[in-house]
């Protein structure tokens, strides 16, 4: 049914950027997916069922028709720690219930509030998960440092010659070269299962239940933000928009049925989405071709793909590490503005010495936190009028920006001392764009505290946005709602009037 709607909506002009895109995302996939593979403990054959089997399905139900979809470095960050502390059986059930929980997301429609991740905190995560690669991967750097420092050089350097073909192919075949014929020794990847991979059911273990939600959650969240940021790619790269809910659905589909076949979990893939859009990729034909082919390629030569050197798979991935720490945009941060840059610094520390799910949630409150300190940048611009003994002493205080809880007892006392020897005040909200609760109830508070001590409040400038909570507090009465949203001047002339007459 799902086929049936693409193909039968399928525009021939894309068939050709498809078909391009398909297969030069398989060649930049194969590497990489061997290698998370088999750094997620779970076997070459995992990483690449992953791809395969991501790359159809998650590609097929997902609300992003050019992204390519697969094992990635920051998912296998996660699928290690777990794997290493709990097992084989631990790690396929928390990957199962992470694509079940995706599909809830999707479904409780939540993709447009993982959107609102400060930027600072995305970048000091995905530099925090490049670090914990580049450190999970020195293991693999002791089966052959030779071959390893190779590896890493031909991943950082070819790029500068050519980006035509992909650095991770060239590395791998340079590297597996090298060790089989000139450098020699160190381990291999070993006999890779051949056929199809089977389905298996998770065993959930009430032992491990605690850590495994736990590990669920942290693979679901970020295998959501990681296939967003992606779908922002290719929007930006196709001039599309991409369904945000839908590619959480479409992402849980593909996790749980390749978890379930004993393969890994993936997300989209940044660096193989803009490969496939650059490629001429522009539709889910080219994905799921990207899928297809990989799946040829796996039948077909997982014998030479045993004999590949772990030191050339540990350098691609310490390579990738390297790459995927964005010095350059941390750089830039930190110089616009010390307070980000600050939480880009924690993130990535958090990320590093706690774990992914700490970090992200630290990250953004420290995040809000600058926020609200930012935004509490409130005055008062002060304008006193002189009408005379008759009159009494009028003031008119133009509130400049947002009041809300992180200002609201600021203001307050603000005004309660500027405000002292002033008979008439006059509060003008015409600068001020929103108000919360906390700022409604010190208005409350002023009024009352100004009454009490037997001086006149009157208001200016109130926006019908404000109106029903302040109506609804009793801050202004349904005489005044109407003449308090004239402007300053008006309000000004007025109270000077009826000051004159009284």
């Amino acid at each position: 049914m799902v086929t049936g709607k693409i193909f039968k909506s399928y525009d021939v002009k894309n068939l050709k950027g498809d078909i391009m895109g398909g297969f030069t995302t398989a060649v930049v996939a194969l590497p990489l997916a061997l290698a998370l593979g088999v750094a997620s403990g779970a076997g070459a054959k995992a990483g690449l069922y992953s791809a395969i089997i991501t790359g159809i399905l998650s590609t097929l139900f997902g609300g992003t028709p050019a992204q390519v979809n697969g094992p990635t470095g920051a998912m296998t960050v996660v699928l290690i720690e777990l794997y290493e502390k709990y097992g084989v059986e631990a790690l396929f059930a928390a990957m199962v219930l992470a694509g079940v929980m995706q599909i809830a997301m999707g479904a409780l429609k939540l993709g447009k509030y993982i959107h609102l991740i400060p930027h600072p905190v995305i970048v000091g995560f995905t530099n925090g998960i490049g670090f914990l690669i580049f450190i999970k991967m020195i293991s693999y750097y002791k089966t052959g440092p030779v071959l390893a420092v190779i590896t890493i050089f031909v991943m950082l350097i070819f790029p500068l010659i050519t980006k035509k073909v992909p650095a991770s192919l060239v590395a791998l075949i340079v590297g597996t070269l090298l060790g089989t014929y000139i450098l020699g020794g160190g381990e291999i990847v070993g006999e890779i299962p051949t056929g199809l991979p089977t389905l298996t059911i998770p065993v959930f273990r009430a032992s491990q239940m605690g850590y495994i939600i736990k590990s669920a959650f942290a693979l679901a969240m970020l295998g959501c933000i990681e296939s967003l940021l992606a779908s922002l790619v290719v929007d930006e790269m196709t001039g599309t928009k991409h369904r945000s809910n839908k590619e959480l659905i479409g992402q849980g589909i593909g996790n749980t049925v390749s978890a379930l076949f004993g393969s890994l979990i993936g997300t989209g893939a940044i660096v193989r989405s803009a490969v496939n859009v650059n490629a001429g990729g522009r539709t889910r034909l080219s994905g799921i071709l990207h899928g297809l082919i990989l799946l040829v390629l796996t039948l077909k030569f997982s014998q030479l793909a045993s004999q590949i050197p772990l030191a050339v798979l540990g350098g691609i991935l310490m390579g990738t590490a390297i790459k995927m720490v964005e010095y350059n945009t941390t750089r830039e941060i930190a110089y616009a503005s010390k307070k980000a840059g600050t939480v880009v610094i924690a993130t990535t520390l958090l990320t590093i010495f706690t774990d992914l799910t700490v970090a992200v949630a630290i990250g953004t409150l420290l995040s809000m936190f600058s926020f609200v300190i930012k935004m509490g940048d409130v005055y008062l611009k002060k304008y006193e009028i002189s009408c005379g003994d008759s009159i009494g002493k009028i003031v008119s205080y133009t509130i400049e920006g947002p009041l809300f809880f992180g200002v609201a007892n600021a203001i307050t006392s603000k005004l309660e001392i500027e405000a002292e020897d002033a008979d008439i005040i006059v509060l003008n909200l015409m600068n001020m764009p929103v108000i919360d609760m906390s700022g409604a109830m010190a208005l409350k508070n002023i009024k009352g505290l100004m009454e009490k001590n037997g001086k006149k409040l009157f208001f200016a400038g109130v926006k019908p946005n404000m109106v029903p909570m302040l109506e609804k507090l009793c801050i202004l009465s349904e005489d005044e709602l109407e003449f308090s949203k004239n402007r300053i001047g008006h309000v000004l002339n007025h109270v000077t009037g009826t000051a004159a007459n009284m």
